[in-house]
């Protein structure tokens, strides 16, 4: 595309999206897309065909970062190739490094030509419109920070436009936005604001719309979803949301991701137990087990509650899938703090379980400890040995399910008739698959369920063949 600046009082705005992090912001744009399509910019998948090219940043730690920038450099890189030829090309940066760090990135990459908060979503249309036109005018470039509030209060709803970007067999629905937790570690609270949380009758209704679009399962999100409607009035709770949503008609799922153990109630762990909908799938990170490691976080449960929560949870609910994440290398994570968690992990046997090292972040309380320091590669190996246990733990579970049968759901064909699918113990994206052979001269339809007998077990995926 080699088209003048001036080119776009004929032709409609081009914008590639580059969406990074997790669920929760692939939403954010998702509902991006949605709002520019709505109001006539055309999306590509090809930044070469694109006027603007967008990055939905991931800020939470510095890895994250570290691919923010990363996605920055490149952007720029291509603005750069398209001015030589004198062509328009714009970037954009939002999502959380933008809402967080916005002045001090715009600095650092002067080629950003705006920089948007999480309050700028639902005005992403008017604020390219207005990117354009200056751009076009030839006024002088000029970053633009656009963070309407030090604390976001956007929220979402049934009838704000989104485009769907995960498979059509599954898709995020996020529930609740922002955070009251106060946990040392945590940058989320002061980047996303105070809990808000839908209107029940809202997220049913986009759950609807999902259903009647042929979406098979729902990805249920937000930053603490056991927090959803604490603060609304008259107050919600997950549990009532969960025991509507089982009560609605078809044959789909309902996966509840991001949980806290503060507000794990009986409700919410029945509901998750014994539902027709609803999947017995808890995920729970949990950071530690260690009680002056879980103090110092501000977790609110100390290790002898952690242990007697889920000690109750798989006795009580024995098909439960469990997954939790823990951190390594937070300050005064002593060798002996540590092996508590290691004994702890070997002896509960997760389900699933995910680790990573801590990340000091300014502005929170964790990074102003001094004392009890771990080195970085320090918390590293530990990470390290702790996803290798959890390796070991995760293959022997999976050999213990070969010849058993289970349902799956179908997502895509991987060719040579084998079908990639997904059990009820597996959440999109960051659990294993099933991988499922079919007949020949079968074909397996996306958005299926499926009763399949496991055939095949390695460490982090199963195999498997259709019943009759």
């Amino acid at each position: 595309m080699t088209q003048s600046p001036d080119s776009l009082t004929q032709e409609p705005l081009v914008v590639h999206v580059v969406a990074l992090g997790c669920a929760k912001n692939l939403v954010d744009a998702e509902v991006m897309c949605g709002t520019m399509a709505a109001n006539g910019i055309y999306l590509t998948d090809d930044p070469e065909e694109a006027h603007v090219i967008l990055i939905n940043t991931c800020g939470f730690i510095q890895s994250a970062r570290d691919e923010a920038e990363e996605a920055i450099r490149d952007a720029l890189a291509w603005k750069r190739r398209g001015v030589r030829k004198g062509m328009l090309r714009l970037v954009v940066v939002g999502g959380c490094l933008a809402q967080r760090s916005a002045p001090q990135y715009a600095e650092k990459y002067p080629g950003v030509d705006c920089w948007m908060g999480v309050d700028a979503v639902p005005q992403v249309h008017r604020l390219l419109a207005d990117l354009v036109e200056k751009a076009e005018s030839g006024a002088p470039a000029e970053p633009r920070l656009a963070i309407p509030t030090a604390r976001p209060q956007w929220l979402y709803d049934e009838n704000t436009p989104r485009i769907q970007s995960t498979p059509d067999t599954y898709a995020y629905v996020k529930i609740a936005e922002g955070c009251n937790h106060r946990c040392a570690f945590c940058a989320i609270p002061g980047i996303r604001g105070n809990l808000r949380s839908r209107p029940m009758d809202s997220i049913l209704a986009e759950c609807r719309q999902f259903l009647s679009a042929g979406v098979r399962e729902l990805n249920l999100i937000a930053q603490d979803t056991t927090a959803y409607g604490l603060d609304l009035a008259p107050r919600g709770s997950l549990a009532a949301l969960l025991k509507a949503l089982d009560a609605l008609e078809g044959d789909f799922w309902v996966r509840v991701l991001y949980t806290h153990p503060l507000h794990l109630t009986e409700e919410v762990l029945e509901a998750l137990g014994n539902s027709r909908h609803v999947v017995p799938y808890l995920d729970v990170p949990l950071q530690h087990v260690n009680s002056a490691i879980l103090k110092s976080m501000r977790r609110g449960m100390d290790g002898e509650k952690t242990r007697a929560l889920l000690k109750g949870i798989r006795e009580k609910y024995p098909r439960m899938t469990i997954r939790t994440t823990v951190m390594t290398g937070y300050p005064g994570e002593t060798p002996e703090a540590f092996q508590e968690l290691l004994d702890f992990v070997k002896e509960f046997s997760f389900d699933r379980l995910g680790a990573f090292a801590f990340s000091p972040e300014p502005g929170t309380p964790a990074y102003e400890i001094q004392e009890g320091k771990v080195l970085r590669r320090t918390a590293e190996a530990r990470r390290d040995k702790l996803l290798a246990l959890q390796k070991q733990i995760s293959a022997a579970k999976n050999r213990a399910l070969l010849g058993t049968t289970m349902t799956v759901l179908v997502e895509e064909s991987l060719g040579k008739r084998q079908w990639l699918a997904r059990s009820a113990g597996d959440a999109p994206e960051v659990d294993q698959s099933v991988v499922v052979e079919a007949p020949p001269r079968t074909v397996l339809k996306p958005g299926t369920f499926l009763t399949v007998k496991v055939n095949r077990a390695s460490e982090y995926d199963l195999g498997a063949v259709p019943l009759p």
